[in-house]
C-alpha cells in the first residue's frame, strides 16, 4: 500500500497529460483520432509486452493481508471450475463490453458515429494505459501465482490493479453517461445494467482466482474515475451548446455534435 501512495501522484500526472489535449478542441478533428492511435498503440503495446517491459518490473512476493484472504476463500472457485470463471469474465469484457463500442451509438439518435466511437476508444485507451502502468510499478503477484493454483508465467506479478475490472467500469461509466443523457427517463436502469456487468466482470476474476478483492475494488474505483473525467472532458470539445434563434418570438437551445 505504501508502494501504491507514492506514486499515485506520478498516475494523476500522466492522466492529466494524456486527458489534457481533449479539452484545447472544439471540435474532434485530425489530430484528435492521431492522439487517441497512438495513445491505442501505447496501451497495446504495453499489454502484450512488446517493449519487454517484464525485464523491469517491480516484483512483490508477500503474503495476501487478512481482508483479501477472507474473500478469497470466500468467492473463489474450486480449482477444477476456475478456467469457467475466467472465460465467463473474458466473455463480459471482450463480448459485452468492448462489443458496446460499436454497438451503443446506434442506440444514440442525431450523433455522429464515429466520433462515438473515437471518445470510447480514448476512454479504453487512458484506462488500460493507467492500469497497465500501475501492474508494472506494483508488481504485486496474483493470488493464482502465490498460490499456485495456475501458473501466470509473464503475468504472475500483474496483480494490482484489475485491467478487466477497470476496463468494464470505465467504459460502463462512459457509455452510461452517453445513453442517459439520450434517455433520462432511463438513467437508473441504463447505470445500473452498465454496473451490474461491470461487477459480474470484477466477481469472476476473484472467482478465477486472477485477482484480490482490493484489486478489483481499486480498479472499479479507478476506471470509474477514468471514464466519468474523460467522457466529460472530451464532451466539452466535441460537443457544442449553440443558441439558435427559432422565431422571433422564442429561442432554442439545440445540443449538437461538430465533427
Amino acid at each position: 500500500m505504501i508502494i501504491i501512495l507514492k506514486n499515485i501522484k506520478q498516475l494523476v500526472l500522466i492522466f492529466i497529460f494524456l486527458n489534457s489535449a481533449n479539452v484545447l478542441n472544439a471540435q474532434p478533428l485530425k489530430k484528435d483520432y492521431v492522439r487517441t492511435a497512438i495513445e491505442l498503440g501505447l496501451f497495446i503495446s504495453i499489454e502484450y509486452d512488446f517493449f519487454n517491459l517484464n525485464s523491469y518490473q517491480n516484483k512483490r512476493i508477500e503474503a495476501p493481508n487478512k481482508f483479501d484472504n477472507y474473500f478469497r476463500d470466500k468467492l473463489r472457485w474450486e480449482k477444477n471450475k476456475l478456467d469457467n470463471a475466467k472465460l465467463y469474465s473474458d466473455i463480459l469484457l471482450y463480448g459485452i463490453v468492448l462489443g458496446s463500442i460499436p454497438t451503443s451509438p446506434l442506440l444514440l439518435k442525431n450523433n455522429d458515429y464515429k466520433t462515438i466511437i473515437l471518445t470510447n476508444l480514448e476512454v479504453l485507451a487512458i484506462n488500460g494505459l493507467l492500469t497497465d502502468i500501475t501492474k508494472y510499478i506494483v508488481g504485486r503477484q496474483r493470488p493464482s501465482s502465490y498460490f499456485k493454483t495456475r501458473d501466470e508465467k509473464k503475468d504472475a506479478f500483474k496483480s494490482f490493479f484489475s485491467g478487466h475490472t477497470s476496463s468494464a467500469f470505465a467504459i460502463g461509466t462512459s457509455n452510461a453517461m452517453m445513453l442517459s443523457s439520450e434517455y433520462p427517463n432511463k438513467k437508473g436502469i441504463i447505470w445500473i445494467s452498465a454496473y451490474t456487468i461491470a461487477t459480474l466482470t470484477g466477481y469472476y476474476r476473484i472467482a478465477a482466482d486472477k485477482h484480490y478483492t482490493s484489486d478489483v475494488i481499486v480498479g472499479a474505483i479507478a476506471g470509474s474515475v477514468v471514464g466519468y473525467l474523460t467522457q466529460k472532458s472530451i464532451s466539452k470539445s466535441y460537443f457544442s451548446l449553440k443558441a439558435e434563434q427559432s422565431s422571433p418570438i422564442s429561442r432554442g437551445l439545440k445540443l449538437t455534435w461538430r465533427f
